[in-house]
């Protein structure tokens, strides 16, 4: 990968587990491919335009092939921009935690701004979707409270790595790699020893991309 985004998707700055395994990962990158561009986008502190009644309307409009009305054109400029941006990264590397069995609010909303008919995917004649993010590579560290990847009998809960993995294969994005960090609540020992695992784990990716 030549151009690469981190998207960072915790509020919680220096003491996120996500974020610490994440920038392991990314240290022992750039270690190996000193010449990697690396672009962060903090999901938190990102400015992100509202996906509302005008972004809504212009979708459904491109979904039924209309042109957009006119109105709406400066909201789906303003939205491109971010779509424009994604694509134009060789990979992306997502660091987010597990709110509530799923990912954070600003996480959604992002992906919900980049998962646009014509800009991220499309549909031919009879319906079938095409990625139009193919050829990307995806990495993501997804860090959980309970110990997701160890205990099958929860695994049926996970609504984070299991969803970024499905929208990513929606867009087009087939090359997909993770790194758990789990569990990230408990007996101090016990979180030691998850993260020990994931940076571990980190440094293995690392050094297979």
């Amino acid at each position: 990968m030549k151009r690469l985004l981190h998207i960072n998707a915790s509020p919680r700055k220096e003491r996120s587990r996500s974020a610490m395994v994440a920038d392991r990962l990314l240290g022992r990158l750039k270690a190996r491919y000193p010449e990697m561009v690396v672009e962060r986008l903090d999901v938190f502190d990102a400015d992100l335009p509202p996906f509302d009644h005008d972004v809504v309307d212009g979708r459904y409009h491109l979904l039924a092939g209309n042109a957009v009305d006119p109105a709406q054109t400066a909201a789906w400029q303003d939205l491109q921009k971010w779509t424009d941006q994604f694509l134009s990264f060789d990979g992306c590397l997502i660091a987010t935690p597990m709110w509530n069995f799923g990912i954070p609010y600003r996480l959604k909303h992002y992906i919900d701004l980049l998962t646009q008919p014509g800009l991220t995917f499309r549909n031919d004649s009879e319906g079938n979707v095409e990625g139009l993010a193919r050829g990307q590579r995806a990495i993501i560290v997804a860090a959980s409270a309970m110990p997701f990847g160890s205990m099958p009998e929860i695994e049926g809960l996970d609504f984070q790595l299991a969803y970024l993995r499905a929208w990513l294969g929606f867009i087009g994005v087939t090359d997909i790699s993770a790194v758990r960090v789990a569990g990230t609540f408990g007996p101090k020992n016990l979180v030691e020893a998850a993260m020990a695992r994931a940076y571990a784990d980190a440094d293995r990716l690392a050094d297979t991309i």
